[in-house]
């Protein structure tokens, strides 16, 4: 007979999925056994969180610098009655994949990323003629630290900083870029899941597994669940950006990221008029949450020249997908409009 998890048992799942989803052919049974739960149960759980809109996905999380792709976080200060113009712009574009209005004269923060083909600068350049707006880009020079784990009893982040190995571009085939596409496909939550994944990617479900695991740690960040962490009571969520010398840069980001409530911790480029070279962002149940943890980091890593960008609404939030059709639609259209 079916049985509700205890909350303990959930919060448990919920972290392990977080952390890490076995490359097998049975990753709910494998889960299963290692949190001595029925795999009936794992499977009957996260089809719930699904259901009630709080799991977002399983899928691989992918290292786009491997993949042959530019990205950026960008900025730009746009007028009031200019945002739904402007945001509407943004989130038209397949691979702008995080966009939020934050607290700052710097209002609009989003991510891109794109083929070097393409060339990031260029296509910003064509999204400011459309937006009719300027973007600053903020290229990462370093990664410190990326993830997040929620638990859901307290409702806090908690991570640990993964290594990633230092690597060099993948030469990758037309099978390397469709396999790739099926692992950043969300996982059906079933017994068998990769053979659907594999059927996408016209190949067998243990060739395309050992080429998952071959990649894991490297183009293959992790495979993991993403939550809707709001849907979870985690409301709030905060930017804090560090003025640090280009000297104590590799010093602050490491010490920042031990902390496991910082969830991402990057260097990069400066802004005009922005002087903030490490950017770190903090999850809590609330904005105030967040804000007390900043006092806690700035002793930490010994700053005291800093500022907090609280997230006023999330405007886009999604996965990023490489090797899309779409944008080359994108492109293609926008330069016959060009032309036309």
């Amino acid at each position: 007979m079916p049985r509700t998890l205890t909350p303990a048992d959930a919060n448990a799942l919920a972290i392990a999925v977080q952390d890490a989803v076995p490359l097998c052919a049975r990753p709910f049974d494998e889960l299963g056994q290692r949190l001595e739960l029925p795999s009936s149960d794992v499977l009957r759980q996260l089809r719930t969180w699904s259901s009630e809109g709080k799991l977002r996905e399983i899928s691989a999380v992918l290292e786009g610098s491997l993949l042959g792709y530019e990205s950026a976080l960008c900025a730009a200060a746009v007028p009031e009655q200019d945002l739904p113009h402007v945001i509407g712009v943004v989130n038209a574009h397949p691979t702008v994949t995080h966009n939020y209005l934050r607290d700052h004269a710097y209002n609009l923060w989003f991510t891109i990323a794109v083929p070097q083909a393409m060339g990031l600068d260029e296509t910003l350049a064509r999204l400011e003629r459309h937006a009719e707006a300027r973007f600053f880009s903020a290229r990462r020079r370093r990664t410190y630290k990326v993830g997040v784990n929620f638990d859901l009893l307290s409702g806090e982040n908690s991570t640990t900083v993964q290594d990633l190995p230092d690597l060099a571009p993948l030469d990758l085939s037309a099978r390397d870029e469709r396999f790739f596409r099926a692992l950043q496909t969300p996982l059906p939550v079933v017994e068998r899941p990769f053979a659907a994944l594999a059927d996408l990617a016209a190949c067998g479900e243990e060739e395309l597994l050992e080429f998952a695991r071959r990649h894991l740690g490297g183009a293959i960040r992790r495979y993991v669940a993403t939550f809707h962490q709001r849907r979870l009571g985690v409301r709030g969520n905060a930017m804090v950006v560090w003025n640090v010398s280009s000297q104590a840069l590799d010093e602050a980001g490491r010490r920042l990221a031990q902390v496991p409530q910082v969830s991402h911790c990057y260097a990069r480029e400066r802004l005009p008029g922005f002087p903030y070279a490490l950017y770190s962002m903090v999850h809590g149940p609330d904005d105030a949450s967040c804000r007390n943890l900043v006092g806690r980091l700035a002793s930490i890593v010994g700053i005291d020249d800093y500022a907090v960008l609280v997230t006023k609404r999330e405007l886009k939030k999604c996965r990023l997908r490489y090797f899309l059709p779409e944008l080359d639609r994108w492109w293609l259209q926008d330069h016959e409009h060009q032309v036309a």
